[in-house]
This record gives C-alpha cells, structure tokens and sequence, in this order.
C-alpha cells in the first residue's frame, strides 16, 4: 500500500507543479490536528485548487498519523478494486463547473446546501457533517432554460448513489412555475460504516475488523462459525462431540439441543430497505424587482414507503404532507419565508432530507435478547399522527459582514407517547440558526457557529438528540499568509438504543485545529 500511496502523491505533486498549471493554481497546505472516531491524529494536508476556465478542481490529499508516527491507512486503501476507487474519489474534495443558477452548473465532491425548490422533501441537504471522520463524494448538477429549470444531485458516488433526487419546473404548460420533485433513498443502510466490506456494519458486526466473521452469541471471543467455537451460547455444555474435539474418535453426539444464538445480523450488500418521495409545487410571483419580491406558492407531497403503527402494530403506507400556503419574499438584505403546514394522516416528515439526514438515516434499537438493531429514519414516521402549524425562517445580510438565517417550525398534533403507549396532542417544533462573517476584518478571517435541533417537544430546552448538531469554525490570522483554524462539530447517537443521549459515549465530537498556508 505504500508504494501506491507514494505514487499517487508524487503524479499529484507533479501535475500541481507543472510549468502548464502553475501559475493558475493555489496550493494551500495545512498542518494541526484532528478528532476521528473519539482519537487525536496529527496531520499533514496538501490542498492545491486548479481553475481551469470554468471548471476548477480542488484536491484534499491528507495523511493521519498517530503520536507513535502510525499512519492511518483508511483512505489510502489500494487492496481491492473497490478500494481503489473510493482511495482516489476522496482525493478529491470537488470537482466545479460554473456557479449556481447559471445556464450550467456541475459540482463533484462535498455538498453543503442542497435544497430542491421550496425545500418540502430536500431543504439544506448536507453530505459533510461527519468530514473528515466520513468521507461522501457526491454530486450537484443545475440545468437553467427559460422556461425550464432542472436540478438534480447524488449523496456518494462510493455508495454508487445510495441516495439521489430531481427537480424539474417548467412554466410552459399552465403558464406558472409548476414544479415536480422525486427523491429516493435506494438503501438506508449504506451510509453505515464497514470496515471489513463484508456487508455486516460495524455496530452490528462482532468481528468489524475480520470479513471472515460476523456474530459471537456468547461474547469470547469465537465466532459462531470458528470450528474452535465448541460453546456457541456459552451455557458450559459442548454443543456436540465430533472429530473438532481432541481425542473423540466417535460418531457426531449432539449434547446441547437448545443452543441460543444471536439473530444474524444484517447484510446490507444482500438486503436492502428504500424509501421514496414525490411532491409537486405551484408558484406565483406577485412582485419581482431587483432589489424586492415576493412569491406565493403550494407544495404537496405523498412519501413511498412503510411504517408500523405503534398503537395498531400494522404496517401503513406513508403520508402525505401539504403546503396550501406559502410566502418568500425579500427586502433588500432581508429573506423571510413563511408557511402554513398539514400532515392530514400522519405519517410524515417536512424537510424529511435535511441537514443532519445522513445521521438520522439510521438509529438504533435494541431486541428482547439485548441485540443491537438498525432502524431507518422512515421507520420512525409512524410515531407521527395527524398535524398541523407554521415554518418561519429569515435570512439577513448585517452591512456585508455577518449573516444571520433563523428558522422556526411550529406543529401540534397527535405523536405516539413511549411512556403513555398512546398517542397524544402535543407540540413538534424545530430550531435551525447560524451566524456567518461574511468578510474578514482584524486578524479574523473567517468565522461561523450554527445549532439545530428538529422534531422535539422544546428546542429551546436544549435536551440533546440524534436531531441536535452544534458547531463552529473560526479562523484567526497570523500573518505572512499563516491562519490558524479551529473547527468544531457535535452530534450525537443513541449507541445503546436506550431513546436517550448518554454522556460522552454518545457524542461525536469532531475537532481539528490547523495552521493553514499558502505557497
């Protein structure tokens, strides 16, 4: 593997420095320390950005290392094909042609903001929040005519579109903007780490680091398959005598008839659980100005898949989710947006594919024997009944140096109640804000911090949840074209699938504190 991650950096290295490219390309570089999966790696980054016309390129080449100078080989992977497709998709951070809302624009790589229009089903869709702990490739395309827009994007090329959508709007057929959206999650549990590609993820993976073996009913550290494995459920009694056991020379004897063993566990490369959505959209622009306008517009959308009932336990198709009303307009600096919401079934989630969706795409439960089990986002819509309420959100620009976006979601209706084993009326309500500089000024040159949390009884109480992200990042001038960064990203898991956030085991923090450079 060495020999190829030699190779790799020194073809980049010389294609960055070449006579033909020099002088367009920025070559930043960065040194500090980052947070993966709960372990300080010291780094060494090489981050060369190379425009070409319209197109620009920028690399992400990085090597982690450990205080006892161990590289960390995930990312320089070169054992397989497979691996050495994903090894060189994350060499490159993105890959852009042109800006957004031009005739054409393409991006490949880290995916920030990707909403689909009025944002029912995609609204500020993110494949980053876990960089560089988890590494996603995806893409964002934009096509604009006159009379017709299309957008579309792809979560990871290395889960070869695991998660993909589409919006096409057209005013050619009634005469308004008439907008159709299609979003489908092909497999749910493809976001899931997998260290052994054996098709097991790691949380439900015994053996995460041997594609050999995958379950371990009895904890010792054998798996259920190992010939040595003589106890599979650790009760003391050999499970049979045959020629395994040293000198037994008889017959196959079974001694233990009611052998207790773990539910296998899932293969996501064999099974795999979609969900779908499609939503339609109609907007009237009553005023539109360079410097003000205001749009009207309804949205409705019906999800494609299945939940259970918690109250029933039958299994229901889902819901549909209805915006007869809804206003964007802005002022000069000034966005605002309001809506009025209805979940008329339940069943239903707006702003299903958000921010923190590739967290949410999968929790955790645990089953009568104490055994971990994986649980899709969609699985989750049966605890919603019938709702309805408002969204709010304002976006403001402070005299060109700071940014301020707020949003509020306001529902009340029927949710199932764990506690009550009922459905109960209660208020559902999300808090979305950050602050952004939008230029530099003294030492600082750059800096932002931002909170969310969705879907919970009171925001404001900041009880964390899987649905709850803090962050920040600020950057701090040192002069002679030094900039010391700091980053700083909270999440959270229900890793022992308890329905609550337990301290430190259950949080991801991710940190990196760099000296960033250019030459």
């Amino acid at each position: 593997m060495r020999r190829y991650l030699i190779t790799f950096l020194i073809t980049i290295i010389a294609i960055s420095t070449s006579n033909a490219v020099r002088a367009q390309i920025k070559n930043n570089g960065a040194i500090g320390s980052v947070t993966i999966d709960g372990k300080i790696w010291n780094q060494i980054a090489m981050r060369p950005l190379v425009p070409i016309g319209k197109f620009a390129v920028a690399f992400d080449l990085v090597l982690y290392f450990d205080a006892e100078g161990k590289v960390r080989s995930e990312g320089w992977d070169f054992s397989s094909a497979t691996s050495i497709k994903n090894t060189l998709i994350d060499k490159i951070y993105y890959v852009k042609y042109g800006n957004p809302g031009e005739a054409t624009y393409a991006r490949i790589g880290a995916l920030n903001k990707v909403s689909l229009g009025y944002g029912i089903l995609v609204n500020d869709y993110s494949n980053s929040m876990l960089y560089p702990q988890d590494r996603k490739i995806g893409v964002s395309f934009e096509k604009n005519y006159q009379s017709i827009k299309f957008k579309s994007f792809i979560n990871d090329l290395k889960e070869n579109a695991g998660l993909f959508g589409g919006r096409i709007q057209t005013s050619a057929l009634i005469g308004l903007p008439l907008g159709i959206t299609i979003v489908s999650d092909r497999n749910q549990y493809l976001g899931l780490k997998d260290s052994d590609n054996d098709g097991r993820p790691n949380i439900v993976d015994d053996f995460p680091n041997n594609n050999k073996w995958w379950l371990d009913s009895d904890g010792d550290g054998l798996s259920d398959y190992d010939p040595n494995e003589w106890d599979i459920d650790g009760d003391g009694i050999t499970d049979t005598l045959d020629s395994r056991i040293p000198g037994y020379v008889g017959d196959l004897f079974v001694l233990d008839e009611n052998i207790l063993k773990k539910d296998e566990p899932i293969n996501v490369s064999e099974d795999s659980d979609g969900v779908m959505a499609i939503a339609f959209d109609l907007g009237y622009p009553l005023v539109k100005n360079k410097n003000y306008s205001i749009t009207v517009y309804s949205q409705a959308s019906q999800m494609l898949g299945k939940a259970i009932n918690p109250e029933t336990k039958k299994i229901k198709n889902l819901g549909i989710g209805i915006i007869p009303f809804g206003l964007a307009s802005q002022f000069g600096p000034l966005k605002f947006k309001f809506e009025y919401r209805m979940i008329p079934n339940g069943m239903f989630e707006f702003d299903y594919w958000n921010r923190l969706y590739e967290i949410e795409r999968i929790s955790f439960i645990k089953n009568n024997s104490n055994q971990v089990i994986l649980r899709t986002k969609e699985s989750s819509l049966g605890k919603y009944g019938e709702q309805k309420g408002y969204f709010s959100g304002a976006s403001v620009n402070l005299g060109g140096l700071l940014q301020v976006n707020l949003s509020y979601n306001d529902m009340i209706g029927s949710l199932w109640s764990e506690d009550n084993s009922q459905f109960i009326e209660r208020k559902n309500q999300s808090f979305i804000s950050s602050l952004s500089l939008k230029k530099g000024f003294s030492r600082f040159k750059h800096a932002s911090a931002f909170y969310q949390q969705r879907n919970v009884p009171n925001p404001f109480k900041f009880e964390y949840s899987e649905s709850t992200i803090i962050g920040y990042n600020l950057g701090i001038s040192m002069g002679q074209g030094l900039v010391l960064n700091y980053i700083f990203r909270r999440s959270f898991r229900d890793y022992n699938a308890n329905g609550r956030i337990d301290g430190a085991s259950e949080t991801i923090d991710i940190t990196s504190i760099e000296t960033s450079f250019m030459f």
